[in-house]
């Protein structure tokens, strides 16, 4: 064992109610306090970015392909739907799941009200994942392999009370076009998302129901939807894609469709910087005042020390192994109340949202290793450089203090 770290464990064992042990403990709880504020804070961030990220490209995809024009309603042109091109896209090694879509503006009629809104198509090729998920009565549509139109419907929970509608009902649909055509439909399924603006919105219906209103061919459809498995090579999988298709074909990104989402995002990780920024100087703070303070305290022992020809570096090491000491407890402690905080919250559900601003019912938490990883070396490495030059200073006033002790 060490000469200067035997001292700094006698140091720490000394009476409980002296000044430095009562600084020592408020150091230790201001620096878990930091860790457990930095463990929510990127556990709270990723769960609202893969939460928001899912549900989003639920209800749409992260890859759109449409025909190329400048139609911002919602009646666009066709494509035809390429089997050859089709099966060339989803051999690409980022792509997942290639899914024809078409929509249509209808309006549906309930028990005491009406409703605009945007019938979603789907295929037999549809990834129903994210909509089973999120069924919370009834089932998913079931979409024939014929061309004979399903006239099954999925609706939102939100928009069934706003119709005083249920699963089993059946309900009129209306679609203005150079006529006004009604269709009747089925409610085999109430979803809810907590995507407030796209649940008011959306439902599900068989693709053939809004080819025949459209009047387009079996082989013609708005668009594909792609899903894809690395988010990351997102940008990279469109730009490959976008050399594949005709020239009258866009390929758009989800971050291009609903960039208001994705920019929100990215503030809440600016703010999320920021404040790692300002406690890893509070806690630096916090543990210099603390040295200091032992510093200050033990003056005479450093004197007597120094008198005796311990070396400057012993000396700093000393203070330095104490500030060492109370920064692993923080951690330590920091480190289980921040897991046991972020336990609770995802099982429990206990803080809660207004989905009507945050696109969900309670806070997501989703902790990640890395994350830890990254808190606890970060805040160590960066917590001992801001230690270092204090408890080295030390050494440059032990000479006058030895001067003063030989007096």
């Amino acid at each position: 064992m060490s000469l200067s770290y035997s001292f700094a464990k006698r140091l720490l064992k000394k009476d409980k109610w002296t000044l430095s042990s009562t600084i020592a403990k408020i150091a230790i709880v201001g620096v878990a306090l930091g860790i457990v504020v930095l463990i929510l804070a990127f556990a709270i961030t990723t769960g609202f970015r893969q939460e928001i990220q899912n549900k989003v490209v639920g209800f749409g995809s992260h890859i759109n392909i449409v025909h190329y024009d400048n139609n911002n309603s919602y009646q666009q042109m066709p494509i035809t739907a390429n089997d050859q091109l089709k099966k060339t896209i989803a051999a690409l090694p980022n792509v997942k799941n290639v899914q024809a879509f078409s929509t249509i503006a209808g309006i549906v009629r309930g028990k005491e009200d009406i409703e605009g809104l945007i019938f979603k198509g789907i295929g037999t090729d549809y990834d129903t994942t994210f909509f089973s998920k999120n069924i919370i009565r009834g089932r998913f549509i079931h979409i024939p392999n014929n061309s004979t139109p399903s006239i099954e419907i999925l609706i939102s929970e939100s928009l069934a009370q706003k119709l005083q509608i249920d699963t089993g009902d059946k309900i009129d649909a209306f679609f203005v076009q150079n006529t006004v055509r009604q269709r009747k439909f089925t409610i085999v399924g109430i979803y809810n998302t907590g995507l407030v603006a796209y649940d008011d919105t959306y439902l599900l219906c068989d693709i053939h129901q809004v080819q025949k209103l459209h009047n387009w061919q079996e082989n013609n459809i708005e668009g594909w939807e792609l899903l894809v498995n690395d988010f990351d090579d997102l940008e990279l999988t469109a730009a490959h894609i976008n050399q594949l298709v005709d020239f009258d074909m866009k390929v758009a990104t989800i971050k291009e469709l609903s960039p208001m989402i994705f920019d929100w995002i990215n503030l809440v990780n600016q703010n999320v910087l920021i404040l790692i920024v300002l406690i890893i100087i509070i806690t630096s703070i916090s543990l210099i005042s603390t040295q200091l303070t032992f510093i200050l305290e033990n003056i005479t022992t450093i004197g007597i020390l120094k008198t005796m020809g311990c070396p400057t570096k012993t000396i700093g090491n000393i203070f330095l192994h104490i500030s060492i000491n109370i920064l692993l407890k923080g951690l330590l402690v920091g480190n289980l109340v921040g897991l046991l905080c972020c336990f609770l919250q995802q099982q429990f559900h206990i803080v809660k949202l207004n989905p009507m601003y945050y696109y969900m019912s309670y806070v997501p938490i989703q902790v990640q290793i890395g994350h830890l990883f990254l808190i606890n070396v970060g805040v160590l490495l960066l917590s001992l450089l801001a230690l270092v030059l204090p408890a080295y200073c030390v050494a440059r006033k032990t000479s006058a203090i030895k001067a003063v002790s030989m007096e």
